[in-house]
């Protein structure tokens, strides 16, 4: 066991030259395409990352473009609910408008109307008034007088009884 403990001289020349053989002949024919392998991973990784932060900085930069159409998207949808609500309201606002003018016109036909029935009636009262007087006349006189004067008689009463009395009003 102290064999291996102690060195020779031979056998530590031949592995010292071994070794060195080794060194050069892998240094001309192994170091340097392995050496290239590695520069050339290095620089295909190189141009990996910085593709990936090109396409990260573009995907960046989409996302805000994307970010900005869509706020302005929302504004301009926002705008045009607001256009709507307001043209809804002026809509709303102009359909009472005509509802209440049409009322107004409606009511103001009824209302006229009402009193052409009542001055009608007023009228037809009158006439009724002075037809059963005469009638009442000729039956108390008894043939003294004839239908028209009578008539006549009658129309100068109701003048006098509306002069009278103003707030009796019988005819128009």
């Amino acid at each position: 066991m102290e064999a291996l403990i102690r060195p020779e001289l031979g056998l530590t020349f031949w592995t010292v030259v071994c070794f060195l053989l080794l060194v050069l002949l892998l240094s001309k024919t192994a170091w340097r395409p392995l050496l290239q392998a590695v520069e050339e991973r290095e620089r295909a990784l190189k141009h990996d990352r910085q593709a990936a932060e090109t396409a990260r900085a573009d995907a960046e930069k989409a996302r805000a473009e994307l970010d900005a159409r869509l706020a302005q998207l929302k504004a301009e949808i926002q705008g045009r609910m607001d256009e709507a609500r307001a043209a809804a309201e002026r809509e709303k606002d102009l359909i009472i408008d005509e509802a209440r003018k049409s009322a107004a016109v409606i009511v103001e036909s009824s209302r006229r109307e009402i009193e052409a029935q009542k001055a009608e009636a007023a009228r037809d009262l009158k006439n009724k008034v002075a037809e059963l007087s005469v009638l009442a006349a000729e039956h108390i006189l008894m043939k003294q007088l004839d239908h028209r004067a009578n008539s006549d008689l009658s129309s100068k009463y109701l003048a006098e009884l509306e002069k009278e009395r103003p707030d009796l009003k019988l005819g128009a």
